[in-house]
């Protein structure tokens, strides 16, 4: 079972999204960011081009400027669109869609940087259609409803509501349990998109589900033992607002797993205690997937034991030997109180807790082939270790 990626970038979900921002206009065109996902925090047309700002929901924040708004031409020719930062540099390389399922990146000769990144000024080719200038491809929350309601259809999965967001959103999870029981069970998470404009690690972790949950015969003999829990979309506030980082009070998820202030990160917590509170189960492993400069994996260090034992280096070493073009890094961070997924795991569970991080600019054929083989060798080591002690 493949479910396509073009689902992800289904209309559904793109529904009118207000932003205080109104429509910025000149003879050339009109800028709006009236959609969901979009981020334009002003505009100021001059007669010959226009000046966007991009500024954070909220400070401080991490440096992940996000940015997506539409142009609709009124003549033809090309556009000058100056984007100013207030509080980062550019980091999200301008792609463009008239569609919103077909990406391509903006010619780098249409591209300066100023400022030490701060002014990027891009020269556009307008034609008579209207097209959206986002830093990655839209991935909205109507794409993961319309890819969790296929996959949950054809692999028989419990698709349940287990929060909502700040605003009333539903958080959903994808589960699998296996038809008969012992008396253990063991389980493992995936969650992602804690950070929304971390679209490259949504697109490893899709297909890496549908790897999980396709029906292979090594996905099977996973299912038939291991209790499986998958939140794609933790932070649909964060996503549908367009923001850099947080969710909608202004709080990065990845740094809530402890305090557990948010519904959304209460809502993940509410399994983990349930897991917790049943002497007969156990928890095997936890990946969080995440978007940043380069592929990294952030696992524990080799002093510290995870339960079950040796599984991460067993998991890269069967991934190494299949891996063709597929560069990363290991890197090592020993347990500490930062209230990340990763550090919690471990801490309350003593499972691998790990982060699973793609390069903002990763092929993206890459990801998805150098995924399948990740979540096919995850399943093989869990397998063959057998029961940890």
């Amino acid at each position: 079972m493949r479910i396509l990626l073009l689902l992800f970038f289904a209309f559904a979900g793109f529904a009118a999204h207000a932003q205080e921002d109104e429509k910025c206009e000149n003879a050339l065109a009109i800028l709006d960011a009236d959609f969901e996902g979009a981020r334009m925090s002003s505009c100021e047309a001059t007669r010959k081009n226009f000046i966007v700002r991009i500024d954070p929901e909220n400070k401080p924040i991490n440096p992940s400027p996000w940015y997506a708004f539409r142009v609709t031409p009124k003549q033809t020719g090309d556009l000058k669109i100056i984007i100013r930062y207030s509080d980062a540099k550019h980091r999200y390389w301008p792609k463009r869609s008239s569609d919103v399922r077909n990406w391509r990146p903006i010619d780098p000769n249409r591209i300066r940087e100023r400022r030490r990144g701060k002014r990027v000024t891009m020269r556009l080719a307008m034609e008579t259609d209207p097209f959206i200038i986002a830093g990655q491809e839209l991935l909205l929350t109507g794409g993961y409803e319309n890819w969790s309601g296929n996959i949950a259809e054809k692999a028989n999965l419990n698709l349940q509501t287990i929060g909502e967001s700040v605003e009333g959103r539903p958080i959903r999870a994808l589960m699998s349990a296996p038809q008969t029981q012992g008396p253990e069970k063991e389980f493992v998470l995936f969650v992602g998109r804690q950070h929304p404009p971390e679209l490259t690690g949504a697109f490893a972790m899709l297909p890496f589900l549908e790897t999980v949950f396709g029906d292979t015969a090594l996905a099977q003999k996973f299912r038939a033992r291991f209790h499986i829990i998958a939140v794609p979309l933790m932070n649909p506030d964060g996503v549908a607002n367009g923001h850099w980082r947080h969710n909608m009070n202004g709080v990065d998820l990845n740094r809530d797993w402890g305090p557990f202030t948010q519904p959304e990160t209460q809502a993940v917590k509410k399994l983990l205690d349930d897991i917790d509170a049943d002497e007969n189960s156990q928890f095997r492993l936890m990946l969080d997937f995440h978007s940043t400069n380069r592929n990294v994996f952030y696992t524990q260090s080799n002093d510290e034991v995870t339960n079950p034992p040796g599984f991460t280096l067993n998991w890269f070493a069967g991934a190494n030997e299949r891996l063709k073009g597929y560069e990363y890094e290991h890197a090592l961070r020993p347990h500490s109180d930062l209230a990340t997924s990763k550090n919690y795991i471990f801490g309350r569970f003593g499972a691998p807790g790990i982060t699973y991080e793609l390069g903002d600019h990763t092929d993206r054929t890459l990801i998805r082939t150098s995924a399948k083989i990740f979540a096919e060798e995850m399943m093989e080591t869990l397998l063959e270790g057998g029961s940890a002690e």
